[in-house]
């Protein structure tokens, strides 16, 4: 499937985070992870393009929006997963910041990201973690993928990752 996406700013992806107290699309098990919501949607080829933000969304193709929300336990994490396509998430103002775990050229990677921030969240293998031992941490993401692709795919830890 393609689909074209040109990002230059996150900020002009406000109007889909502020949608997103995100979630993995999970159901709610009583593990660490708790699942808020889960929206989705199929959308035909579309183009945003706000020239103000310079933001650039485009679909050639119809792709599948969703929308989830989720919340993570005082030092909890995820646990390794992957998803179809790199998506956009938000953290929660007000909250703990939220660490993510990658691997990159044989090596981890920790990076966190404040209460009130958007990054981009990439496809391969990761790791979410509340590293406040006290607070919750709710979070939330945007995903476009291909039409009935799942969301989530546990992974096993990269070697040398916890």
């Amino acid at each position: 499937m393609t689909v074209r996406r040109r990002i230059a700013t996150i900020t002009g992806l406000v109007l889909f985070g502020a949608l997103a107290l995100y979630g993995m699309a999970l159901a709610d098990h009583g593990g660490p992870l708790h699942s808020l919501f889960n929206s989705r949607g199929t959308i035909g080829p579309f183009e945003i393009h706000d020239h103000g933000s310079h933001v650039k969304l485009k679909a050639g193709e119809p792709v599948d929006v969703a929308i989830v929300g989720a919340q993570l336990v005082p030092a909890g994490e995820t646990g390794w997963h992957t998803h179809p396509a790199e998506s956009i998430v938000t953290v929660q103002p007000g909250g703990p910041a939220l660490q993510m775990v990658t691997e990159r050229r044989g090596r981890c990677r920790e990076r966190t990201f404040a209460a009130g921030q958007a990054f981009v969240h990439p496809a391969g293998p990761h790791n979410f973690v509340n590293t406040d031992t006290e607070r919750p941490l709710t979070f939330g993401v945007a995903y476009f993928v291909p039409v009935g692709a799942t969301l989530l795919t546990p992974a096993t830890a990269p070697e040398g990752c916890r």
